[in-house]
Order: structure tokens, then C-alpha cells, then sequence
């Protein structure tokens, strides 16, 4: 099969309705087919400033949750040197994480969402502008809120203690270690945690955020942008992010290095939440969750971000911040869309399908 470029544009005129429509002011997309771009589109601003450049493929997006597939990427390659095994109790590596039901926890439950921690952590008695490094040892404390294993309950906490296993595992700042081993190897040059402040400018602003214009603002605020969240916090170029799910879908391999082992990319993109329930609740859920390490299954849910036409195979990931990314290896198509709104008022409900239908219709 090959792309139709007639057909992939029409799929694009469906986000530039966006951009007519109001429903979002920045949106940038990339399709990449047999790991070579099949097109892109770049609409909107970067900001509401005057004189705010126009979003180009340099643009910078928080990309949110998709960082949660490169955050597991991070724990797999300890995986892969012997350092921990999936299977491991959490508590063995981290000891304060014991008891209340806690012990039998494993770094894989952690990694598929099967832990039954908390979607969100409790902050009451933390400052508004606690740093990540003092936020991320509360987490020790969390207590699962259904039976370990019972269900998929998405958690930002479990992928908070990712980090400190991370941390604690390799003896650097998992902002360091997601740099050195994860971005740099596989050519993620413009993708961050905490860019540095003179990449700031080509930052997308997020509109839709409940604490605007407060100085610890989500996302657009200089502490958000400076928080370095193994769950949620990388700002990357839709380029990065393309490039990153292209790497599963050749096995591990970037311009002809191998960055991970075949056998790490296969297991990341298998199912290993079967027969499980759950979800995000709050946001959508499915009786069958088909959840990765790390990514996001299309499996049997209906309806799915990744549109009509893609196979059970596909795996991706979504941002509260109005982004998702998905790779189809029975196509081996890749589609980024980022946008910047979040989604508190659904406004994506059909919007995602409606386009990654679209994007999959333009092969023939």
C-alpha cells in the first residue's frame, strides 16, 4: 500500500476546520509510512503574543502523557541490563514502599496500570510550587485505591514511582537518565524534560487550564515548563514523537542503530492487561483494557482514539494537554496529531477518530 497525497491532505483539511472553527489555535501532525514522512501539517500560533511566530516543525508541544511510553522506555533498558526484573516487588527497590496491601505490587504492575494506585496524587499538603524532586517521595506513601491487579486504574502516581525506581536503580536524576539513554540514543534532539529557557519561544501555549495566569499555571507557566515529572512533563516536536513510535515498529532500531533490543520492542507493544476492565476513569473506559508497558492498545475498545480502520496491533498514547500519537505495525503507519487544548471539555470526543480514520483511508 502507498499513501495517496490527494487523500492524507484532505485528512489534514479536517485540522485546519479546527483551527477555522476556534475549537483549538496550534496543531501540528505528522504521518510517517514505511518510516518515511507522508506528510505534515502545521497551523496556528504558538501563543496569543503579538507577533508570535507561526507553528512550524520546530515548534515544542507538551506532549503530556505520551511521555509515558519514553518514561517506560527508561525502566525497560535497566530491564534489559539485569538491573531489575518486571516482576520484581516495588518495595524491594524502593523500601518505604511497604505494607498496606502494598507488598505484592511489581515494577510491570506499575508499568500497565495494574497496580491499583490513584489516578492523581494528593497534594493538599504540599505548596503549589513544590518542586518535582519533593512531590515525586510522597509517593511512597500512596495506597491503592482497588486490588493490585484487579483492573486497569491509569495512574500518574505509578509512573511517578517509575521514576524513583529509575533514579534509585541508576543513581542519576531520571531527568538525566531519560536524556542520556532514552532522547539522545534515539535521536529525540528536541524533546525535553525542563528544556532550557531560551527554547521557551517555541513553546506552545495550552489553552484550556483551570489555573490560568497563576505563577505554578499547567503548562505554560516557567514552573511548569521547568518540571521534570517522569509521568506527564516532556515537551517534544511532533518530528520527535513520530520518530520515537517509528522506532517499535523497526524493532528497536533509529538509522540503523539498535537502540533497545528487538524482544524489549515486542514486549513494550504486547497485551498484558487481557480480560481486565478499566481505564481512565473520568475520561473513557472498556470492559476489555488492552494495555502495553508503557502504551496505550487499541485492541478490541471501541471507540478509540486511533479512528475505524486501525488493526487490534496499534498502540499509542494520549495527552491531557490535547495530543496523541499511534503506530499500526499491520500498516506500519504512524500518525502524531498535537494540539493545544485540554481535555476537560471533550472537546476531542470523536475529533481524534474522525481524523486517524481519515488518515488511515488515504492508502491504496
Amino acid at each position: 500500500m502507498t499513501i495517496d497525497p490527494e487523500r492524507l491532505q484532505r485528512a489534514f483539511r479536517i485540522l485546519q476546520g479546527w483551527l477555522d472553527e476556534g475549537t483549538v489555535t496550534a496543531v501540528a501532525s505528522v504521518v510517517l509510512h514505511h518510516g518515511r514522512v507522508a506528510g505534515e501539517f502545521y497551523g496556528g500560533v504558538v501563543s496569543p503574543a503579538p507577533e508570535a511566530p507561526a507553528v512550524n516543525g520546530s515548534s515544542l508541544f507538551h506532549i503530556a502523557s505520551i511521555g509515558k511510553p519514553m518514561t517506560a522506555l527508561a525502566v525497560m533498558l535497566l530491564v534489559e541490563s539485569g538491573c531489575i526484573a518486571l516482576d520484581d516487588p516495588v518495595g524491594d527497590i524502593l523500601p518505604g514502599f511497604r505494607g498496606a496491601g502494598r507488598d505484592a505490587i511489581s515494577v510491570r504492575q506499575l508499568l500497565t496500570h495494574t497496580s491499583g494506585l490513584p489516578q492523581d496524587p494528593d497534594l493538599s499538603q504540599l505548596p503549589p510550587d513544590v518542586s518535582t524532586f519533593d512531590e515525586l517521595r510522597t509517593y511512597i506513601h500512596a495506597l491503592p485505591v482497588v486490588p493490585p491487579g484487579s483492573k486497569v486504574e491509569y495512574s500518574n502516581v505509578g509512573y511517578g514511582l517509575l521514576g524513583l525506581i529509575i533514579e534509585t536503580v541508576s543513581q542519576q536524576p531520571c531527568a538525566t537518565f531519560m536524556r542520556e539513554h532514552v532522547f539522545a540514543p534515539s535521536g529525540l534532539d528536541d524533546t525535553w524534560l525542563a528544556p532550557p529557557d531560551h527554547l521557551f519561544p517555541r513553546i506552545v501555549r495550552v489553552d484550556g487550564t483551570f489555573d490560568r495566569g497563576s505563577s505554578t499555571e499547567r503548562f505554560n507557566s516557567t514552573y511548569a515548563r521547568r518540571r521534570t515529572h517522569p509521568a506527564g512533563s516532556v515537551i517534544a516536536t511532533a518530528r520527535d514523537v513520530a520518530r520515537f513510535f517509528q522506532m517499535f515498529l523497526d524493532n528497536g532500531v533509529v538509522e540503523g542503530r539498535q537502540v533497545i533490543s528487538p524482544a524489549t520492542a515486542r514486549l513494550m507493544i504486547t497485551n498484558h492487561t487481557a480480560g481486565l476492565r478499566g481505564g481512565i476513569e473520568g475520561f473513557m473506559t472498556w470492559d476489555d483494557c488492552a494495555w502495553g508497558l508503557g502504551f496505550d492498545l487499541r485492541g478490541n475498545k471501541r471507540p478509540h482514539f486511533s479512528g475505524e480502520y486501525t488493526s487490534p496491533h496499534t498502540f499509542g498514547h494520549t495527552g491531557v494537554s490535547g495530543v496523541f500519537a499511534w503506530a499500526d505495525p499491520e500498516i506500519d503507519l504512524v500518525c502524531v496529531m498535537l494540539a493545544n487544548r485540554t481535555l476537560f471539555d471533550a472537546w476531542n470526543t470523536s475529533r481524534w477518530s474522525r481524523f486517524s480514520t481519515a488518515v488511515v483511508a488515504s492508502l491504496r
